[in-house]
């Protein structure tokens, strides 16, 4: 964050303060919230500072951004073999069949049903 912000000190970065506040107030609305219509409320060079910020952090295994104590704090996967839901297709950010499939809630749905969930088909990077 700090190499795309370009700050060796975050807290004295206007831009990194300014998603500090907005990603609080997205916290604050509560269980309705929405980002898709939240996003449209930052300005336009904000908005690709941060998703800059998200790809890096993403690619890092750092996910789930939120504020506590005035400071981001994100999420990090450090084994995707000792969780249910997150591996590498979890992940992925390419166009495929099983990414649709998995945001869809399909995956979930077969998974607690029960469904011959271990007969899934093979993640994109496996197939050929």
């Amino acid at each position: 964050m700090r190499r795309i912000l370009r700050e060796s000190h975050l807290e004295l970065s206007a831009d990194y303060e300014s998603i500090v506040g907005y990603l609080t107030t997205f916290q604050r609305q509560g269980d309705n919230r929405r980002w898709d219509e939240f996003r449209n409320k930052m300005p336009v060079d904000l908005l690709k500072v941060w998703g800059d910020v998200l790809i890096e952090c993403r690619r890092n295994g750092f996910v789930g951004p939120r504020v506590e104590n005035n400071k981001i704090v994100f999420r990090q996967l450090v084994n995707t073999n000792l969780i249910d839901n997150g591996d590498l297709c979890t992940l992925c950010m390419r166009f495929c069949s099983k990414r649709e499939f998995i945001e869809s809630g399909q995956a979930k749905y077969n998974m607690l049903a029960g469904n011959e969930y271990k007969k899934q088909q093979k993640p994109c990077w496996m197939e050929e």
